[in-house]
């Protein structure tokens, strides 16, 4: 018999198998984020449609009435107003401004493809929540008055300015990470802007549920919805990287031959 010896970098596997190619952490390969990552999106999409399905046949979902008293009781308190905040400022017209002003502001820095992002989540977000509202047709809540473009009739389901918040600030989180990490010395300068973003993204489902402008089961659809955008305009950001970056390798091989 011979004695063995740990490795001191991981206790418990002797060093002359770690040494010889033996058991070792690997991180997942790529495809195998990407299958991880569509089984997800389409478990969340699959989890939407059934949401959608119950929501057409009835007008509330077990917990909502509990969520909407809780919601209303916090509302009024003294934090009301900062609870709210984040609701009222995308209502008509504020919260085209902030949308339209986010993508101009990219443009005009020459961030084309978070531009493109951004429109891309506001735009889809906008079609799929109508689409999915007609289809559904759950009423608002008793005397909810929700202001609109051109004052059209919109159902609850789901939570429109939920959608377009999670597009928004949820983009602008993941972009103020990348930068995080690419450039460590602006973290102070990221650290408010990332709170903002959070601040919203967190606020307002409340905020919609206080006011009476849906139920909480609409807020969470529009999470949902918002979330699985969210996910596909990462994938074209890094996409149109990709894209952008072999088109200017493309131009120096042309150029040096």
């Amino acid at each position: 018999m011979h004695a063995t010896h740990e490795n001191p970098e991981n206790p418990g596997v002797p060093r002359h198998m770690r040494e010889r190619g033996g058991p070792r952490a690997t991180a997942p390969s790529p495809l195998r984020q990407w299958h991880v990552g569509v089984a997800l999106w389409l478990l969340g999409a699959l989890a939407l449609a059934v949401m959608a399905f119950f929501a057409h046949m009835e007008p509330l979902f077990p917990g909502d009435a509990g969520l909407v008293a809780l919601a209303r009781d916090a509302n009024h308190t003294a934090l009301a107003p900062a609870l709210n905040f984040p609701s009222e400022a995308n209502n008509v017209p504020t919260g085209g401004v902030i949308y339209l002003g986010a993508i101009l502001v990219f443009a005009v820095l020459k961030r084309i493809r978070a531009a493109i992002c951004v429109a891309f989540t506001t735009g889809i977000g906008g079609a799929l929540n109508a689409i999915i509202s007609a289809v559904v047709g759950r009423p608002r809540p008793a005397g909810a008055h929700v202001s609109t473009v051109g004052q059209i009739d919109t159902h609850s389901f789901p939570s429109g300015h939920v959608v377009s918040v999670v597009g928004l600030f949820g983009f602008l989180l993941f972009l103020t990470i990348l930068i995080w990490r690419a450039r460590p010395a602006l973290r102070p300068w990221l650290l408010p802007l990332q709170a903002v973003c959070v601040y919203f993204l967190a606020l307002i489902g409340f905020g919609r549920v206080a006011e009476g402008a849906h139920q909480p089961s609409d807020v969470l659809a529009g999470y949902l919805l918002g979330a699985l955008l969210l996910a596909l305009a990462i994938r074209l950001y890094h996409w149109l990287g990709r894209r952008w970056a072999a088109h200017q390798a493309q131009k120096a091989g042309a150029r040096a031959a």
